[in-house]
């Protein structure tokens, strides 16, 4: 028998200075979901990922999953009762967020809000009468008990479809979003409650673009309608989307932002929780799954790991670097990407884009080509940032100094294209720059480096910015003696500098460091380096679409 004793590390110091944090808190009043998906666990998984303190009031333990509800146990009055008094006396209360409510909650909640008047916290009531599967989950009598009890007393009433017509008492045909808002503006009426944000995943459009859903929000003060558009998701597994939209919604309001603001942070969180979603259920389950409440939630472990002052490898040793190079033909790591089936169309896109032709030729509109340039000169800052991260990630010396030679051969690019942008386009004054605005394929693209930047490791940042690198020589080694734009034309230089013996040294360089991402990357993960690789691609070719389609209005 051995014996060990391990140090505990203290808390990193930047996070010691929020000391008794005061987090804003949000009380859950709802029914349980046992399988985590929905209910009061949804509650308190998404108040907690927004960073705010959960407190709970169970109207009713369940016995369900994704599958189907097997049996409800309602709590009884006096211990609901209870647990507000209890709650309402001892913990501080910004937000109430309502959901699942039995007649019996109802009325004790109607009394708890009369005796606490202008001190009551704000309140969140997402009616739960039908589930998003299209269950119906309570009665008539409820649905009366929410209009005429707790609604009036409301900040805002987030019901979706089928539940809008509970409350109206009426079904309505739904053929444009006007129908919509006058659904909304009658529901604040017959309520009393004077924000309503009626919830649109029941009832997709379409148009050129595809499916896409939208949630609108009526201001009644304002008498203002918002319409939030959002991604279609082409999936079933939306199990507890309108407890989480609630949660995150009260959530952002006991953070002190805005109704606009509170309901545009729900959507999206719900959304991303729909897209990313989670593997958690066994394989016979193909419907009403689980969204991932935590998917911008840190792992603790992880961080603490990572800490310069770490010191317990006895309990948690290093994990051993197992290398990849074997599972690629060939050994090349860039051949592998360039050629995957998920990489390859994009990459071939990529280097073969109109774009490219177009400079070679000399037949590309200068103003789009200025567009070209000032875009680019934007992109690179963002590059060198990204860059200076990637550096400080780098496992190595050799590594940031690698890093550090990218940074200036970028700032000399800037330089290019300041002389270009002066000399070829008569841009004067020093604030021209720094007034650039970028476009919708610009921000896209410095979204995703600085998503990787966040989120990634050094090796998943080093993938990011690879393409750029490779892609431009090789578009121009395609076109290598097919340059017919005039010498000492602007076409002709910018062909020449990508096609130049520097370039192509760069670019063995940059071959030899994916070698080596992929001797330090587990090989189990391979496939999100692929799918950066190609999501990249995808976005360096619709930089350059950007650029052919620019119109200068």
């Amino acid at each position: 028998m051995t014996y060990s004793t391990v140090s505990i590390n203290t808390p990193p110091p930047y996070l010691t200075l929020a000391c008794n944090e005061k987090l804003p808190t949000v009380l859950s009043i709802a029914g349980t979901d046992p399988s985590g998906g929905a209910g009061i666990e949804a509650d308190v998984k998404t108040i907690t990922a927004h960073r705010c303190y959960a407190m709970t009031c169970i109207t009713a333990l369940t016995a369900q999953t994704p599958v189907k509800v097997y049996n409800i146990s309602n709590t009884p009055k006096e211990v609901v009762s209870q647990i507000l008094d209890a709650n309402l006396q001892d913990m501080k209360c910004d937000v109430i967020k309502t959901g699942m409510l039995t007649a019996a909650a109802i009325e004790v909640l109607h009394e708890k809000l009369v005796q606490l008047g202008d001190k009551r916290p704000k309140l969140v009531i997402d009616p739960v009468l039908v589930a998003t599967s299209g269950s119906s989950l309570a009665g008539k009598d409820v649905a009366s008990l929410i209009t005429e009890k707790i609604a009036p007393f409301a900040d805002i009433l987030t019901p979706n479809i089928p539940e809008c017509f509970m409350l109206l008492g009426e079904k309505r045909k739904l053929n444009e979003v006007q129908d919509i808002f006058k659904v909304a503006k009658d529901l604040a009426e017959t309520t009393k409650c004077s924000n309503i944000l009626v919830k649109g995943g029941h009832i997709p459009w379409n148009d050129e673009n595809g499916k896409y859903i939208t949630d609108v929000l009526y201001l009644g003060a304002e008498q203002k309608f918002i319409t939030f558009r959002g991604n279609f998701v082409n999936t079933t597994h939306t199990h507890g989307t309108g407890c989480t939209l609630a949660s995150a919604i009260a959530s952002n309001m006991a953070r002190g932002y805005t109704l606009p603001q509170s309901v545009y942070g729900g959507i999206e969180y719900v959304q991303n929780a729909i897209a990313i979603g989670c593997d958690v259920t066994k394989k016979f389950v193909k419907d009403n799954g689980p969204i991932n409440h935590v998917y911008a939630v840190e792992i603790p472990l992880e961080k603490m790991l990572s800490d310069e002052c770490f010191t317990a490898s006895d309990v948690v040793p290093e994990e051993p670097i197992v290398n990849g190079v074997d599972k690629i033909p060939g050994g090349s790591f860039f051949e592998y990407l360039v050629n995957h089936p998920k990489v390859k169309p994009h990459w071939d896109s990529y280097v073969n884009h109109e774009f490219v032709q177009k400079v070679a030729d000399g037949t590309l509109e200068r103003k789009k080509f200025q567009f070209f340039i000032e875009q680019d000169y934007l992109y690179l800052i963002n590059y060198a940032r990204i860059s200076c991260i990637a550096g400080s990630k780098a496992p190595s010396l050799e590594d940031l100094e690698k890093e550090l030679v990218i940074v200036e051969c970028v700032r000399n690019g800037l330089s290019q294209h300041e002389k270009r942008l002066r000399e070829e386009f008569g841009v004067e004054g020093p604030n021209y720059l720094q007034n650039i605005q970028r476009g919708p394929a610009l921000r896209a693209y410095c979204r995703y480096f600085n998503d990787v930047a966040r989120r990634g490791n050094w090796q998943e940042l080093v993938i990011a910015l690879n393409p750029c690198l490779m892609g431009y020589g090789y578009a121009l080694t395609k076109i290598k003696g097919k340059v017919t734009a005039a010498e000492g034309s602007l076409y002709h230089e910018w062909c020449e500098t990508y096609s130049s013996s520097w370039c192509h040294e760069a670019m063995a360089e940059g071959e030899k460091l994916l070698n080596r991402i992929l001797e330090t990357y587990p090989p189990e993960q391979l496939d999100t380096l692929v799918t950066i690789y190609a999501e990249v691609c995808e976005l360096e070719s619709n930089f350059w679409t950007a650029a052919l389609e620019y119109d200068e209005l």
